[in-house]
């Protein structure tokens, strides 16, 4: 069967940015290997056309669901696998994609630049058996690098930084903590009523600040690398709080400067998800709910990390207070399928058998009922 598709291509190295300047329906060029949930969530909120990657987009290496659920959106996968021609620049250039070749226009002609491969689903359930025959080796590979890393860390957990205050108004107090995890605005969205009605204060990890900021939500701090915020989100009114490396050395630090803003710098180890949840824990916040975090080898493996030592401390410390509320869309979603529609019409059909029978059997009717309700 003939393929055939065109569009602009907009051409990134780091998707999480090209993400933030591309158009709807427009044909993506990335350089991401192994797609993960997180980029995968926000090229379908963008409705893109295709996806182009010029490396491999699922590896096999390790088990994840980035292009499954691309091709799920109906948002055709091609990795380039020969390069025909190099004299071309993808990045806002006219493209075809017709029968796994693509196609670029210049100077009035069409000419073929690259070879495609397009994924299927059945080649996506492949590799997922691939990763499975190599998840042990992976599995101990990372529990050894953790564990090592770990050990190396320590010290920092239990050195002066505990002394450090980043959150002085958290004493006492439930704190949302929301990081650009897999589906997190789902999930976000989901609690917000309750977090709006208990005025929770909300921390930002970098890129969530805008994600949330898109739901008419501004968090009361953002920490991390500074990287992903947008001067919008920066200038927001939140307290500012610049997770940079061990040396001080932090980019991130010198822009939020650049603009004016009064801003903390905090060298600390692990990831800024991490110095988010300990430092709250060290505040001594009662509650920490944790929305979009991170958990899991295959998190940390999508995030290119081998290993996730100061986020084993962490858990270890912290955890006996974490609620973790990654993927809580899915209860309302399974809730609103299958129990609000049956509802009105069982109700009905309830109130005729109750009216028409003997008070025996209304009371048997209003039993099943109630329990009809819990279940549901």
């Amino acid at each position: 069967m003939n393929r055939f598709m065109r569009g602009v291509c907009y051409e990134g190295q780091i998707t999480k940015d090209l993400v933030k300047v591309i158009p709807p329906k427009s044909i993506v060029v990335l350089h991401h290997e192994d797609i993960d949930s997180t980029a995968a969530d926000a090229l379908i909120d963008k409705k893109v056309k295709a996806v182009i990657n010029v490396k491999r987009s699922m590896t096999g290496k390790y088990d994840h669901n980035g292009v499954l659920e691309l091709l799920e959106a109906q948002i055709p996968v091609y990795d380039i696998v020969e390069i025909v021609d190099r004299n071309f620049s993808l990045h806002l250039s006219k493209a075809r994609i017709i029968n796994n070749e693509l196609f670029l226009y210049e100077e009035n002609k069409w000419f073929n630049v690259a070879k495609l491969y397009r994924y299927t689903i059945k080649w996506v359930n492949d590799l997922k058996k691939v990763a499975f025959f190599h998840s042990t080796d992976t599995y101990k590979g990372f529990v050894d690098n953790s564990l090592s890393y770990a050990n190396r860390e320590l010290g920092d957990f239990l050195s002066e930084y505990q002394k450090v205050q980043l959150f002085n108004d958290l004493d006492g107090k439930e704190v949302v903590i929301v990081v650009r995890g897999s589906k997190y605005k789902k999930d976000f969205l989901t609690l917000m009523p309750k977090i709006k009605r208990k005025k929770l204060p909300i921390v930002a990890v970098d890129g969530a600040a805008d994600g949330l900021a898109e739901l008419g939500v501004f968090p009361n701090y953002i920490i991390g690398d500074m990287d992903s915020v947008s001067e919008r989100l920066l200038q927001s009114g939140a307290k500012l709080i610049a997770h940079c490396y061990l040396n001080g050395n932090s980019p991130g630090y010198e822009r939020v400067c650049k603009l004016g803003l009064p801003c903390e710098k905090l060298p600390f180890v692990g990831t800024s998800e991490d110095v988010a949840v300990i430092f709250s824990y060290w505040a001594n916040a009662k509650v920490i709910y944790l929305v979009g975090g991170h958990n899991s080898m295959n998190d940390f493996l999508e995030k290119g990390r081998n290993g996730m030592g100061a986020t084993l401390l962490t858990r270890m410390q912290a955890g006996h207070r974490i609620v973790d509320l990654r993927g809580i869309h899915r209860l309302q979603l399974n809730r609103e399928k299958f129990s609000l529609p049956m509802y009105p019409v069982a109700g009905s059909i309830m109130a005729i058998l109750i009216l028409s029978s003997s008070s025996k059997i209304q009371l048997l009717f209003m039993i099943l009922w109630n329990w009809i309700k819990v279940g549901g």
